[in-house]
């Protein structure tokens, strides 16, 4: 044990030598180099050193748009990061203590201690040790709108197909190693294909570096509902009072013998000291639209049994994490480390009964697995309040997070590994039901979702509490709500089922190139993707349309093709659009998922896929130009009389304009002469309207001559003449 000791201390004074030295010399902390997750519904920035408190991801531009149910998580915390905390017991380590501004440093052998992994300051940052790499199965696709590339290429990834990650179509990986010597090697990967596109996997696996063998080993992690960006909810804005508050359920799934998943989910509560129901958010002013449909989850896949040496020898062990609970780490009270043999207060560690689950020994799952320690869900309690736990609730400081531990592992020998996959994701009410829900709702003619598993409570727990003043309409729209939490259950089914199958799921369908262009005709829609249609299960293509950039409209199909839809270019109008309106548009390519593909999940079979749609992110509107008159018949010029006096001119705010003058000329045909002689037929005026560089029915005139003099009063006559020859007249009125 001396020896132990001793080599402890060697290697401890080494470290702080080494860190302190090269801290003053180089940047140990790597570049902070971002990478962002952007190839499906769910996003996580990450760091190449790890999450600092002061650093969030920059999430831009490619969220839109809304109705896709974009999330970012800000990975301040442990979205991304894995382990944040390591405790052990019988660690030979230092306690540093600070009397007037004086500080002093004891080492000794402590029952219990516990070292961060990530923060901010020097002593606790991640030294990076194998650089931040970022990989993408496709390149971006030409996406024009109105003859500019709208690509988004910022954090877009090196293409590199041969780096994914079995079908995978974005992977990051990074090699940290902190402090104390505990190296992290993460890698995070996700697909674009949509029955997978809602979750991003964390595979992470942690290595003890630190030259000495650790005893009883906990790995604590977090996640955190309150910590996301949202896409929706944001246009138009919430009026204050109505937005999303930090009020949450927490649900762990897998605390019990029988449960076939390891799930941790948060989801929307009841403020219960404000009046009404206010789960899902509801948003009163703007026909009750439900403004937080969602539920945030991390789902846990596998867990090393025990440390490894041997990859053949990792073996999962299901009853990790051992030790999950919900609360604000700051308002926790600590009276329970005094069931801690041999720790006395002051000592370095005193969290360890936290980490270890000691501190909710009385309030426990009753019927846990044997030998973990899963605090009770505060939405088993029959308690309409959330915080009805008590101890790390606090009305005034809510930002609580789903804390869970992994281990005890008993001896962690140096050189040894402990591998740790996890889904973090989301699940959601789409926001066009959303919607619905809320309107209905809100009219009072909602009505109950179909095959409820509890009439009563739907899929929240049967005990679960209602908030105390809900009506049976808020019930109902409550209950709608809860059917997120089965969404939930079957994404995370689909993520295992991925895992168990090495990742191999259908892989969608390139990108497709777009070109969209608003002309007199409608919007043209011309596109491209000669890789899909190589694909021996090519299934055709798919375009989808917004009308307008709110969470209250949403795309829908306009066009749908098949197989047999090959060509070098295809091209589409959508003749269907309003002038004046604008539109969003985006085109997919689909492949079919086989009846009998051993890898596709088997609800999906059949089934499909449609191209990542991130891809081609379209945030930019296209409007239609006014369309082209079928004859010269139906040509108007507006206005006319045209009288600058007129007070139908402020209604149209032309007296705003930097110059008043304008005659409009409306369905025009698409090519025409347009030639103003006044009434002694002297030539004021040609213009040539041409479909260059789109066809539209409209003209302005700025009432100049050729020579750029303004004209005077009178009556003037305009001549239209299309290329084949045909002419028509009309009399133009001018007031001045």
């Amino acid at each position: 044990m001396g020896n132990l000791l001793k080599a402890q201390k060697r290697f401890f004074c080494y470290v702080i030598v080494f860190t302190t030295t090269f801290f003053v010399g180089i940047n140990l902390f790597g570049d902070d180099k971002l990478a962002i997750m952007k190839v499906n519904r769910v996003g996580i920035g990450v760091w190449d050193h790890g999450p600092t408190w002061q650093k969030s991801p920059n999430y831009t531009a490619g969220w839109f748009p809304a109705d896709y149910n974009c999330i970012g998580f800000n990975n301040n915390y442990g979205n991304s990061t894995g382990p944040t905390t390591i405790a052990m017991r019988n660690f030979y380590g230092p306690n540093v203590t600070t009397v007037d501004n004086v500080s002093d440093t004891t080492w000794d052998v402590w029952p219990y201690y516990t070292l961060s992994c990530y923060g901010s300051s020097w002593d606790t940052a991640e030294v990076v040790i194998q650089p931040m790499t970022n990989y993408i199965r496709w390149d971006l696709p030409d996406n024009y709108v109105n003859n500019e590339n709208r690509q988004i290429k910022e954090h877009w990834a090196v293409v590199d197909p041969t780096k994914m990650v079995g079908t995978s179509d974005q992977v990051i990986s990074v090699s940290t190693r902190n402090y104390w010597g505990i190296e992290v090697h993460r890698k995070l990967f996700a697909w674009s294909q949509q029955f997978h596109d809602n979750y991003v996997i964390c595979d992470y696996k942690i290595v003890n570096k630190t030259g000495v063998t650790l005893d009883t080993v906990y790995l604590q992690m977090n996640d955190a509902a309150f910590n996301i960006f949202r896409a929706q909810g944001r246009n138009p804005e919430l009026p204050s009072g109505q937005g999303p508050a930090a009020h949450h359920w927490a649900h762990y799934y897998g605390s019990r013998p029988g449960d076939t998943l390891r799930i941790f989910y948060e989801y929307s509560a009841d403020d219960p000291e404000r009046p009404g129901d206010q789960m899902a958010h509801p948003v009163y002013s703007q026909d009750g639209r439900l403004s937080q449909p969602d539920m945030e989850f991390i789902a846990f896949l596998h867990v090393s049994e025990k440390p490894y040496s041997d990859p053949q020898l990792d073996v999962d062990d299901p009853k990790q994490p051992t030790v999950t609970a919900y609360y604000n780490h700051e308002r926790v009270h600590y009276e329970a480390v005094g069931d801690l043999p041999g720790y006395q207060q002051g000592q370095p560690g005193g969290s360890y009964g936290i980490i270890a689950g000691y501190v909710w020994k009385d309030q426990l799952v009753d019927d846990r697995i044997s030998g973990t320690y899963h605090r009770k869900n505060n939405d088993e309690m029959g308690n309409p309040d959330y915080s009805c736990l008590g101890n790390g609730f606090d009305k005034n400081h809510i930002w609580n997070r789903r804390w869970v531990s992994i281990g005890p592992y008993e001896k962690w020998h140096p050189g040894d590994t402990i591998h740790i996959v996890y889904a973090v994701g989301f699940a959601s009410l789409s926001l066009k039901k959303a919607k619905e829900i809320g309107e209905k709702w809100l009219n009072g003619t909602l009505q109950d979702p179909p095959n409820l598993p509890d009439p009563r409570t739907g899929y929240f727990p049967t005990n679960f509490a209602f908030p105390i003043d809900a009506t049976e309409m808020d019930k109902i729209k409550d209950r709608w709500y809860s059917t997120v939490i089965d969404s939930i259950h079957k994404t995370v089914s689909r993520a295992k089922w991925n895992f168990e199958h090495n990742w191999q799921v259908p892989m969608a369908p390139p990108p497709t190139n777009q070109y969209i262009l608003g002309t007199g005709r409608g919007v043209e829609i011309s596109w491209s993707n000669q890789q899909a249609e190589n694909l021996p299960n090519f299934a055709g293509y798919r375009i989808m349309r917004s009308v307008g950039y709110r969470d209250t409209v949403f795309f829908e199909e306009v066009y749908r093709s098949g197989p047999e839809d090959k060509a070098e270019e295809h091209h589409w109008v959508d003749t269907t659009v309003v002038f004046g309106a604008t539109y969003y548009y985006y085109v997919q390519a689909g492949v079919r998922i086989d009846e009998n593909d051993p890898y596709a999940y088997p609800a999906n079979r059949g089934k499909v896929i449609w191209g990542g749609r991130l891809f081609s992110t379209t945030y930019n509107p296209v409007e239609s130009k006014r369309p082209v008159g079928k004859k010269l018949s139906d040509i108007r010029i507006v206005p006319n009389p045209y009288n600058i006096r007129d007070p139908l001119w402020n209604n149209y705010g032309l007296p705003n304009l930097d110059d008043p003058r304008r005659i409009m000329f409306f369905n025009l045909p698409e090519e025409c002469t347009i030639r103003i002689y006044t009434e002694n037929l002297d030539l004021v005026k040609v213009i040539e309207h041409k479909p260059d560089p789109v066809s539209s029915g409209f003209e302005i005139w700025d009432m100049l001559t050729e020579n750029q003099q303004a004209i005077a009063s009178g009556i003037y006559i305009v001549v239209f003449q299309t290329p084949d020859g045909k002419v028509a007249y009309q009399k133009l009125i001018v007031v001045r």
